[in-house]
């Protein structure tokens, strides 16, 4: 009877803590990040864009990289430039949200 009622004690545990991981915003952040990133590996030759970037000026790159996005979406790549928009922007989400973690474990507040 004792060894039941853990049993189903713990089974419930275990369900909160899933479902507590997989509500979460960081969840569901990291697993974007995941496969945008394998989308944008099976989609882009790294090599070839780390080459077209370096042999452009420093100072003309904002408006290389501009360009290129521009002449993709022109070519029929909205599919590769929407995932890289998404994908750059839950990065920064997530990036902020990584920031205000560590700030705030830094400096807890005081409650009285």
């Amino acid at each position: 009877m004792q060894t039941t009622m853990q049993k189903a004690i713990m089974r419930r545990v275990y369900y909160s803590y899933a479902l507590s991981i997989a509500t979460h915003t960081m969840f569901w952040r990291g697993m974007f990040l995941s496969i945008a990133g394998i989308l944008l590996a099976n989609w882009l030759h790294v090599a070839s864009i780390v080459h077209n970037f370096l042999s452009v000026p420093v100072g003309n790159a904002p408006q290389f990289i501009l360009n290129s996005f521009v002449n993709a979406i022109a070519n029929g790549e909205i599919l590769t430039a929407l995932t890289l928009v998404l994908a750059g922007g839950v990065a920064i989400s997530a990036g902020f949200h990584l920031v205000q973690i560590f700030v705030s474990a830094q400096h807890p507040t005081k409650t009285a």
